[in-house]
């Protein structure tokens, strides 16, 4: 069989030889298989008690070998009362990241909060990064440039001296989504009343400016951008420090099958950009979030990869070691994962 195409997980050839043999040949179907996955991109949805949702939620999780989370909204004002503390307080969340390995957080300032001072205080107390979002931008009628002004200078210079990694929600997609219950003109319809002239391409285009900028920053364009595979690849040649999540668009509905045309294209681009792809989802974790559409929305996209047939290196890149690269994350030693049964 070609190996290429269809790749086999590697301990079925080790059994050829090993124990001279006796074991050759069973299981000789299985194919490679994550060691476990790191969702880059989730949302503390609860209004309070997180870790017990959290716990709920990751206990679920296992079964499909989701390690780690790292949570996006790490500013006091949307984590104050999901940890019950208020005022808030980093030093709070930092010991509960230290006795939970599981869990990881981004600092996310919002448009017009630049400031650095509380951006190394969430650094300093374990931040893995940032989370920006600029569909703020859309929403308000605002120019599609802000954050190139002088006043995120000294956040994009901290970014470039500590080589951080930026999770950047940049651009939204015009169009609905029916397969991932996207709505149509999302942001934009409010935008667009505000007397918004510019579009996709401008948000974008300040976002590789910035890129091109600060050299040693890792910019991870959420939702791929909302753009496809063809002008990925323009931008991942041009601009080697960009990489992009999986969330939203590389999605499969759970008992769908992707035509092999699609799986072939795509397979392509994940093998040749395996180093410059992590695996997120964009669910959210709280009792008051719809989890049962969480648990389809992690499913479905685990349901992507698998369909892809990666080979073993490759997936291991995609589903855990490019997070664990770029937000220096410690592996996972949980002997549950990659080590369901004996």
């Amino acid at each position: 069989m070609n190996e290429d195409l269809y790749p086999h997980s590697p301990d079925v050839f080790e059994r050829e030889t090993e124990d001279n043999g006796f074991s050759k040949g069973w299981g000789l179907h299985f194919q490679p298989s994550e060691r476990y996955w790191i969702d880059c991109h989730n949302h503390a949805s609860a209004k309070t008690g997180f870790m017990q949702a959290f716990n709920e939620w990751i206990n679920w999780a296992i079964g499909w070998r989701l390690a780690k989370v790292i949570i996006v909204d790490g500013h006091p004002k949307t984590l104050k009362n999901a940890f019950s503390s208020d005022p808030f307080s980093y030093e709070e969340l930092s010991e509960t990241i230290k006795n939970d390995k599981r869990l990881a957080f981004l600092y996310a300032p919002g448009v017009d909060t630049p400031d650095v001072e509380p951006l190394i205080e969430a650094l300093e107390c374990g931040a893995k990064g940032l989370k920006l979002w600029s569909p703020t931008l859309i929403i308000e009628g605002r120019k599609p440039d802000e954050f190139e002004e002088p006043k995120w200078e000294a956040v994009f210079k901290i970014v470039n001296e500590r080589g951080l990694p930026i999770l950047w929600h940049v651009t939204q997609r015009l169009t609905a989504s029916p397969y991932t219950g996207g709505a149509l003109h999302a942001y934009w319809s409010e935008g667009w009343k505000k007397g918004i002239k510019w579009t996709n391409e401008d948000l974008l285009q300040s976002f590789l400016r910035i890129a091109r900028a600060y050299p040693n920053g890792h910019f991870i364009g959420a939702h791929q951008h909302y753009v496809g595979w063809d002008r990925l690849e323009q931008i991942f040649e041009e601009y080697p420090n960009t990489y992009i999540d999986t969330s939203i668009g590389c999605f499969v509905r759970w008992g769908d099958v992707m035509y092999p045309e699609d799986q072939k294209r795509i397979r392509r681009f994940f093998i040749k950009y395996a180093d410059r792809i992590l695996f997120g989802t964009d669910t959210g974790i709280g009792k008051d979030a719809h989890q049962e559409t969480s648990r389809l929305g992690l499913m479905g996209h685990i349901r992507f990869i698998r369909q892809l047939n990666l080979p073993y290196d490759e997936l291991q890149k995609v589903s855990h070691q490019n997070a664990e690269r770029l937000f220096r994350l410690e592996p996972s030693s949980d002997a549950r994962m990659g080590n369901i049964r004996p």
